[in-house]
């Protein structure tokens, strides 16, 4: 019986290891540049990250159908109430139509903006986490990257670190 434990703890460890290792070389890489896009508005037009040159941009990469995407909304625009300078970008992957995506966006207490993702944006961002949230520097690079949740304190600190140069 310990033997099977023994052996269980150990495939436990090292797939729990596999599974990090998978996923931090898998997220969007911190000082590389952080490719343009053009995706649809849910208010109705096209936004470009290029739109946004020379300032901290905050990306959101989230579905409406992630409970976890779902849990930091209200975090994230509470943080964005009180930082209405900081372009906050809600990149909704595989959630539906605009129409779709604004409405769930509505429900969920979204006050920021929000664009339908599509497959060119998570590949160009080497998403494969949800939710995750990067932070471009104001010269267009990618300054900070954080896969999984985030609270209104690590984001305000992430942003922060960015502002300053780091």
């Amino acid at each position: 019986m310990w033997r099977f434990l023994k052996d269980w703890g150990v495939s436990l460890a090292v797939g729990v290891a596999v599974f990090f290792a998978v996923q931090w070389s898998s997220a969007p890489k911190s000082s590389g540049v952080a490719p343009d896009f053009q995706l649809v508005n849910v208010a109705g037009g096209v936004e470009a990250l290029s739109a946004h040159e020379g300032k901290v941009v905050v990306l959101n990469f989230w579905g409406s159908w992630c409970p976890p995407c779902r849990a930091e909304i209200p975090e994230f625009a509470e943080w964005h109430a009180q930082n209405p300078d900081v372009p906050l970008i809600g990149i909704a992957v595989r959630s539906g139509t605009a129409e779709q995506v604004a409405e769930k966006a509505k429900i969920l207490g979204v006050n920021y903006t929000v664009l339908v993702g599509d497959d060119q944006v998570v590949d160009d961002y080497n998403i494969s986490v949800y939710p995750t949230t990067v932070i471009v520097r104001p010269d267009g690079k990618i300054g900070s990257v954080t896969s999984g949740t985030m609270g209104r304190r690590e984001l305000e600190a992430a942003v922060r670190q960015v502002q300053q140069g780091g």
